[in-house]
């Protein structure tokens, strides 16, 4: 059976449940709680791993890798000018390793200048979500193939009614050298245009090893102003990277506002700015 949102996202598993989630137990958040107070939540999507060491070993690695590439680009036109018997192999050969160095050149940048975290506000009482979100490798896309990785910097937010958003469980399955498998679990979040089931956006809301709807359940209760089972515990701040996250004036004061009142003079406010 299909996702009843459409079209439906890859790697679909089921529809998930939205509203209320009453349980015995407190409703895990999964350490990944920046921030909460009575009027918004802000929840971490940092990607687990990326630490000062892991990070610029891999850095380290993938310049070693682009200078051997680079190398490989001098072997392959010094054969398609001096040995006309090997161009043949010489001119696919070093456009494959042009292609590399470009994808690995965007992997460095994308670790030097991605944020410490990329999370997501929700405020219920304006009912709306902001989403902040770093992009440099849009897999399945022209623009794996021409963006620019000079374009490293740029950061999407985005403002989203609470009322258009349905949760989705997603999954991937990988093969490991040892037999079986791997699986990763997604909880993607789908908006659908108001009122109806089609999809005219999404966004991923957390990843885990395991299957696991805490997040999801967490932030339902939140936002349902059903607090007395929720875990309030914060993440841990055991990790900084020079580059900070950066909310707009606009979306910041917006996300923290109080009321719907209070959200439609910053909202009027910031319109006769830009007129």
């Amino acid at each position: 059976m299909p996702s009843k949102y459409q079209p439906q996202v890859s790697c679909w598993r089921e529809d998930l449940y939205k509203g209320v989630y009453t349980t015995r137990h407190y409703l895990s958040n999964n350490k990944k709680l920046r921030y909460a107070n009575d009027d918004y939540c802000e929840f971490s999507r940092r990607t687990i791993g990326w630490k000062w060491v892991p990070r610029w070993i891999t850095i380290i690695c993938l310049v070693m890798l682009i200078l051997l590439l680079i190398f490989g680009v001098y072997i392959a036109f010094y054969g398609i000018t001096f040995e006309t018997e090997g161009i043949l192999i010489s001119i696919p050969f070093g456009l494959l390793f042009l292609y590399l160095i470009y994808f690995f050149l965007q992997l460095v940048f994308y670790l030097f200048y991605a944020p410490e975290d990329c999370p997501i506000r929700f405020n219920r009482k304006t009912g709306k979500v902001y989403i902040y979100d770093h992009f440099l490798l849009y897999f399945g896309s022209l623009e794996t193939f021409t963006r620019s990785p000079f374009r490293v910097k740029e950061i999407t937010m985005k403002e989203f009614d609470w009322a258009d958003i349905q949760g989705v469980m997603t999954s991937v399955s990988a093969p490991i050298s040892g037999g079986g498998l791997v699986r990763t679990y997604r909880i993607e979040c789908v908006v659908c245009e108001p009122n109806t089931t089609n999809v005219i956006d999404h966004f991923t809301f957390c990843i885990d090893s395991s299957l696991s709807y805490d997040e999801w359940m967490w932030v339902n209760s939140f936002m349902a102003f059903s607090d007395k089972n929720l875990d309030t515990e914060q993440m841990p701040d055991e990790y900084e990277w020079s580059v900070k996250i950066n909310w707009s004036e606009e979306l910041d004061k917006k996300s923290k506002a109080s009321s719907l009142e209070e959200y439609q003079q910053i909202d009027a406010e910031y319109k006769k700015i830009k007129e």
